[in-house]
C-alpha cells in the first residue's frame, strides 16, 4: 500500500511541475507521431485480424509498390501463423529458415506495421521473436529520422513496444551526449526536444513506476556500476541531465527511491562532464 501511495504522489507532482515549468524552446520540439500506414498495409492488417493469412501472404507477394518494405514482414508473420495454427509444413520451414534474414532486414520503416502485428492476440505465442524484432527495428530506427515515431511509441499501451522505443530513445540520447562529451554543442532543436516537458514528464513517471532491487544500494556503488544497474527511463534521464532535475528532486523529496536513484545517475553524468569540461553545460562543452 505504501509503495502504491508513493508512486501516486510521484505522478501528481510530475503533473503539477509540468504546468509551471514550460521550456522556452518547445516551439521547436519534435512532433510525436508514427509514419502513416499505406492502404495495402491497412488491408493486410485487417486480413491478420480475420486470421486470413493466405490472403495476407498473397497480397504482400504481389505488392509492386512497397516503399516501407513491409511485404517481407507480412509474409514472415503470415507463415508464422500458418505454422503455429495450421501446422503447415512448408510454412514451418519458411518460419525457421527466414528468421535471421527477416531480423536483419528490419528498419525504422517497419515500425508502424510491426508494432501492430506484435500487439495482436493471434501472435502472442511468438513473444520471444516479437521482442527480438522490436528490439532490432528500434535499434535501426535510432536516428533523428525516426525520432518522432520513437517518441510516439514511448506512450504505447503495449509494454514490449514501449520498452523497445525506450531503447531507441536511449541510443539517440547517447549520440547527443557524445557530441557534448567530444567538445561540441547541441543544436537549438536538439535542446528543444530533449528538454521538452512532455518527454521529461513521461520519463520521470516511467522511472517512478519501475524499480531495481539494487535501488537502495546505489549510493554505495561506484559510478560505473550504477550506470550498469539502472537502465530504461533513469538511464535516459541521465543522458539528458540537468533539465530533468527539478521534477526528480520534487519526487525524491516525497520519498520516492526511484527518483532519488535517477538523480544519482544524473549527478554521476554531470560530474563526468564537468571533470572534462569545467565550464560546460548539459548541452555544450564550451558553456552558455
Amino acid at each position: 500500500m505504501g509503495k502504491r501511495i508513493g508512486v501516486t504522489a510521484f505522478a501528481v507532482i510530475v503533473l503539477l511541475l509540468v504546468g509551471g515549468n514550460t521550456s522556452n524552446l518547445t516551439a521547436q520540439s519534435v512532433t510525436w507521431a508514427e509514419r502513416p500506414l499505406l492502404d495495402w498495409e491497412k488491408g493486410n492488417l485487417q486480413a491478420f485480424e480475420r486470421n486470413n493469412y493466405d490472403k495476407a501472404i498473397e497480397t504482400a507477394q504481389n505488392q509492386a509498390q512497397d516503399p516501407n518494405s513491409n511485404a517481407f514482414l507480412f509474409i514472415y508473420y503470415g507463415h508464422a501463423q500458418k505454422y503455429y495454427l495450421e501446422r503447415n509444413r512448408s510454412s514451418a520451414i519458411y518460419y525457421k529458415q527466414q528468421y535471421q534474414i527477416t531480423l536483419n532486414r528490419l528498419t525504422g520503416a517497419n515500425l508502424a506495421v510491426l508494432t501492430r502485428l506484435v500487439a495482436m492476440p493471434q501472435t502472442s505465442w511468438n513473444k520471444k521473436i516479437n521482442n527480438k524484432f522490436l528490439d532490432a527495428a528500434f535499434e535501426k530506427a535510432a536516428t533523428m529520422e525516426y525520432l518522432g515515431p520513437i517518441l510516439f511509441y514511448l506512450e504505447s499501451p503495449n509494454p514490449d513496444v514501449a520498452k523497445g522505443a525506450m531503447g531507441g530513445l536511449k541510443a539517440i540520447l547517447q549520440q547527443k551526449r557524445d557530441i557534448v562529451m567530444n567538445g561540441g554543442t547541441l543544436s537549438t532543436s536538439d535542446r528543444a526536444w530533449m528538454s521538452d516537458n512532455r518527454l521529461l514528464q513521461l520519463l520521470v513517471r516511467k522511472a517512478g513506476e519501475s524499480s531495481s532491487p539494487a535501488t537502495g544500494f546505489l549510493a554505495k556503488m561506484p559510478a560505473f556500476a550504477r550506470k550498469r544497474v539502472l537502465g530504461g527511463a533513469p538511464a535516459c534521464l541521465a543522458l539528458i541531465e540537468d533539465p530533468a532535475l527539478p521534477m526528480l528532486r520534487q519526487a525524491a523529496s516525497m520519498g520516492n527511491a526511484n527518483a532519488a536513484a535517477a538523480i544519482q545517475l544524473i549527478q554521476d553524468a554531470r560530474g563526468a562532464r564537468l571533470a572534462k569540461y569545467p565550464n560546460s553545460t548539459w548541452y555544450s562543452a564550451t558553456g552558455p
